[in-house]
């Protein structure tokens, strides 16, 4: 009788030491939220103060985007490799997938997702088969998958052509 109140003894107090750390896990996560909250609003005091002493980001060390493709164009150079001569791919609507996911039509971005997707209970369809009803988002997300390949068609011509002017290669333009 004995051994059986102990293990029920062990149990409940392996229990109760699961949960105390459980807790003690989340109020130090607590803690850090708080803390990274607390800089986040003070670098935001510390930018609307400094734009209204008149300095601009770049004084305060925040760099633009084209500055931060211009930096990994120069090390891509630097670096002497060839990188891969980059190729528009034209986006045919009709040969898109599309599947349907908390009641909104969503574009099939790679074929590696679609056994994801149906692992989770959600049908992947070909144009051919969207629902009438989602016919007029298939424009908007079309037009939104090619401004995104035209973006990083861009940046990859920008690596290319850097590359190209050093060894004498084609320079491509951008789309």
């Amino acid at each position: 009788m004995s051994i059986l109140l102990d293990k029920k003894e062990l149990k409940k107090a392996a229990k109760e030491i699961s949960v105390a750390k459980i807790h003690e896990a989340i109020e130090v996560l607590q803690s850090v939220i708080a803390d990274r909250q607390k800089e986040i609003d003070t670098i935001e005091q510390i930018k609307q103060l400094a734009k209204a002493q008149g300095f601009s980001l770049e004084q305060l060390g925040l760099q633009l985007t084209t500055n931060v493709v211009a930096e990994v164009v120069e090390e891509k150079v630097e670096a002497g490799k060839r990188p891969t001569k980059p190729k528009f791919k034209t986006l045919n609507p009709e040969s898109q997938f599309f599947y349907v996911e908390n009641g909104k039509l969503h574009l099939l971005k790679t074929h590696t997702m679609k056994k994801g997707l149906e692992d989770r209970g959600i049908k992947v369809v070909p144009f051919a088969k969207v629902e009438k009803k989602f016919q007029s988002e298939i424009s908007p997300l079309i037009a939104e998958a090619v401004a995104q390949a035209t973006e990083s068609f861009n940046a990859k011509v920008e690596i290319w052509n850097a590359w190209a002017a050093q060894n004498g290669e084609e320079i491509l333009a951008k789309r």
